[in-house]
């Protein structure tokens, strides 16, 4: 667990956190395997090959801009055309590796008029298989979620969850779990413009809640996920369990890194 001790920073932090803004898959629930079966069947159905390996295609994802069906769409086929072509993907370990892969793919789309369309119809094809070829009741809880969840609730926190994921699936997932007992509001982003979804998914979060941002903790696993902590004024908990690796949530400026959401029962000072 990578992390600074939560009253540190006496001057900045609030006098207690009054609301947790979660996740969902890659936090709470996994969806790492899911995500990675949509990738390969959406190829397949265009006749193509998909030569990344699972934790490529996941930390694709893991970045800030990329996080959507069309932003990981536009990762997994540049990054497949660059396989065995003098071009690597080690530049995803690297500071700012969201900034270099939109200048190398921005390059490839002005150069490939095929590209765009193509990334489209990709991304469709995610989508397709993810809301009709699985079901919700085959994705497993995360180590410790249904325990937090129920200590943050029972501690008095108000829960909430922001999700790119359809509501009526997110909704099923919990339901499925008993988790949806826990949460005040289920957000979902799908209906919000491209570009600033999570980030207006929450404003709408904390409108409800009535709570100021700087007494609400985010927790995510990916890029997006703090990035809008951070703009929206709130402290961001990055967790290692579904897509970013610790230098992209490093780089979007997450306040912890936790191994798992066990250790936001020291973070919050409640009993695990």
């Amino acid at each position: 667990m990578d992390r600074k001790p939560f009253r540190e920073k006496k001057g900045k932090y609030p006098p207690e956190i009054k609301a947790v803004i979660f996740d969902g898959g890659g936090t709470i629930w996994d969806s790492s395997e899911t995500l990675f079966e949509s990738y390969r069947w959406g190829f397949s159905q265009l006749g193509l090959n998909l030569p990344l390996r699972p934790r490529i295609c996941h930390h694709l994802r893991g970045l800030r801009e990329f996080n959507t069906a069309l932003g990981i769409a536009k990762a997994v086929l540049w990054a497949s055309g660059t396989v065995g072509k003098g071009d690597n993907l080690l530049f995803l370990q690297r500071q700012k590796a969201n900034e270099y892969l939109r200048e190398k793919i921005d390059n490839f789309s002005r150069e490939n008029s095929s590209f765009p369309p193509l990334v489209s119809e990709l991304a469709q094809l995610f989508d397709e298989y993810l809301y009709n070829n699985v079901r919700e009741e085959t994705y497993a809880l995360l180590p410790y979620a249904a325990e937090i969840l129920e200590k943050l609730h029972g501690a008095g926190y108000q829960l909430v969850l922001v999700t790119i994921r359809r509501s009526l699936s997110a909704k099923r997932i919990l339901r499925y779990h008993g988790l949806h007992k826990y949460f005040s509001h289920i957000l979902s982003t799908e209906s919000l413009p491209e570009g600033g979804k999570s980030l207006d998914a929450t404003r709408e979060a904390l409108r409800r809640l009535m709570i100021q941002p700087p007494y609400v903790l985010w927790v995510g696993d990916s890029g997006a996920d703090i990035s809008c902590a951070k703009k929206g004024g709130m402290f961001a908990v990055g967790v290692l369990t579904g897509l970013a690796n610790r230098q992209t949530l490093l780089d979007e400026g997450a306040d912890w890194i936790l191994d798992d959401l066990s250790g936001l029962a020291d973070l919050l000072s409640i009993d695990r």
